[in-house]
C-alpha cells in the first residue's frame, strides 16, 4: 500500500494510516471519506473494513476508492465481528507510524486537522493520542431524538476555556494515535464487542504513561446513524454501555477515576454516569421496600426520588435546548420529553451494569 500522493525526497512528513471501520453506515461515510480526502496532508494509505453490512456501504466505499484514486483498500468480513474486531484487523493492515481511527459517522471540519494534529504529537513524545472536539451536531442532520441523546450522553457539549487539556478517555471516534502504542497494548480488547472497548484502551494507555490531549481547536461534526436514530435503538445503546462499562470498572477499578480533576469535559461525563446506577438502584430498593412492606412512606420517597431526578435532567437539558432550538415553546416542549428519556436511560444503564457483571462472572463476551 502507498501513500495517496507520492512525497518528495525532502518530504519528511510521517505516514498516516487512516483505519475506519464500517457497518451499515451508507448514510454517512460518503461524507466522511470526502472529508478525509480533502485534507491538505498528503502522506495517507486508507484502509476501511466492512464489518459485513448489508447495506450499500461496501459499494460506496469501492466507488469513492476509484473516483479519488488512492491505492486504498477495502477489507470486508464474511460475517459480523464486532467494532474491536474490526479495528483491529485495520491496525493489523496499517503501515503508518501514525493511525487515524475514525468512525463512519464523523467528518473533520478542516482541510489542516491531520496536519495540526499530526504537529502535536511530534511536538510532544509524551502524548500518545490526539482527540479532537467532536461536540457539534450537523445542523443538516437532526432530529430530537439525536438532539436529546446528544445532550444527554454529553456528546454534544459546549467546548472548554482552554484550547488542550489532557483527559482521562476517549472514544476513538477521531483520534490519531501513534501507531507503536497501539501495537504495544495489542489494539483493542476483543471481549468487547460494541463498545468498552474504547475505555479499555484508554486506561491502558494512561496506565502505561502515556496521555490523551483534547484539542478543542481540532473539531469535528457527528451525524449518528443506525440505532441512534430512535428512542428504542438508543436505550438499547444505554444497556449494552452498561454492561461494557461493568467490564471496565472489574478490570480497573479505583484507576476509571484517576485524573478526573485535571478534565472538566472528563469529569461531568463520568459523574453524570455514575449517578445513574445509584438512581436506579436506590428506585428499585424503594419499589421493593413499599411492596413488601405497603409503606406509603416508601412510595412517598420513590416518587420524590423520580421527581428530583426528572427536575436534575430539565435543569440540566433546559439550556441546551434552549442555545440549540429558535423557539422557546419547542425548546421547552423538547426539554420537557427529552428528561423522560434521561430517566428511561437511567434504567436501561443500570440493568446493563447488573447484566455485565453476570457475563463477566462467567466469562462471556461484553
Amino acid at each position: 500500500m502507498e501513500p495517496l500522493a507520492e512525497s518528495t525526497g525532502r518530504d519528511t512528513s510521517p505516514l498516516v494510516s487512516i483505519v475506519l471501520p464500517s457497518y451499515n453506515g451508507a448514510r454517512t461515510i460518503r461524507i466522511t471519506l470526502d472529508s478525509i480526502a480533502a485534507q491538505d496532508y498528503r502522506t495517507l494509505e486508507w484502509i476501511v473494513v466492512d464489518d459485513a453490512s448489508t447495506d450499500g456501504t461496501p459499494q460506496i466505499v469501492e466507488d469513492f476508492l476509484k473516483s479519488r484514486s488512492p491505492t486504498g483498500r477495502l477489507m470486508r468480513h464474511g460475517s459480523n465481528q464486532g467494532l474491536s474486531r474490526t479495528l483491529n484487523d485495520g491496525l493489523a493492515a496499517a503501515h503508518g507510524d501514525l493511525v487515524l481511527i475514525v468512525h463512519q459517522d464523523v467528518a473533520p471540519m478542516t482541510p489542516d486537522w491531520i496536519r495540526r494534529a499530526t504537529k502535536i504529537l511530534s511536538e510532544d513524545r509524551t502524548v500518545a493520542a490526539v482527540t479532537c472536539y467532536y461536540g457539534l451536531p450537523a445542523s443538516d442532520d437532526m432530529t430530537f431524538v439525536k438532539r436529546a441523546f446528544g445532550f444527554l450522553r454529553r456528546q454534544f457539549h459546549r467546548p472548554s476555556q482552554r484550547d488542550r487539556e489532557f483527559v482521562t478517555f476517549t472514544e476513538f471516534k477521531c483520534d490519531l494515535v501513534r501507531k507503536s502504542v497501539l501495537d504495544r497494548l495489542g489494539g483493542f480488547p476483543t471481549q468487547f464487542r460494541i463498545c468498552g472497548e474504547d475505555l479499555m484502551l484508554s486506561y491502558r494507555i494512561r496506565k502505561e504513561g502515556g496521555k490523551i490531549l483534547k484539542a478543542y481547536d481540532l473539531r469535528t461534526v457527528q451525524r449518528f446513524s443506525g440505532q441512534a436514530e430512535t428512542v428504542l435503538g438508543n436505550l438499547d445503546k444505554e444497556f449494552r454501555f452498561g454492561q461494557a462499562m461493568a467490564g471496565v470498572l472489574l478490570a480497573f477499578r479505583g484507576f476509571s477515576f484517576h485524573g478526573l480533576s485535571g478534565s472538566a469535559y472528563a469529569r461531568k461525563r463520568s459523574i453524570h454516569r455514575a449517578s445513574q446506577p445509584f438512581v436506579a438502584l436506590s428506585a428499585a430498593i424503594l419499589i421493593i421496600a413499599a411492596l413488601i412492606s405497603g409503606s406509603l412512606l416508601a412510595w412517598l420517597g420513590f416518587a420524590a426520588l423520580i421527581a428530583g431526578r426528572y427536575a436534575y435532567y430539565m435543569l440540566r437539558l433546559w439550556p441546551e435546548f434552549r442555545a440549540a432550538l429558535p423557539s422557546w415553546p419547542k425548546a421547552v416542549g423538547e426539554t420537557l420529553a427529552a428528561s423522560w428519556l434521561g430517566l428511561l436511560s437511567d434504567f436501561a444503564y443500570s440493568l446493563g451494569i447488573s447484566g455485565g457483571l453476570v457475563r463477566s462472572a462467567v466469562g462471556a463476551p461484553l
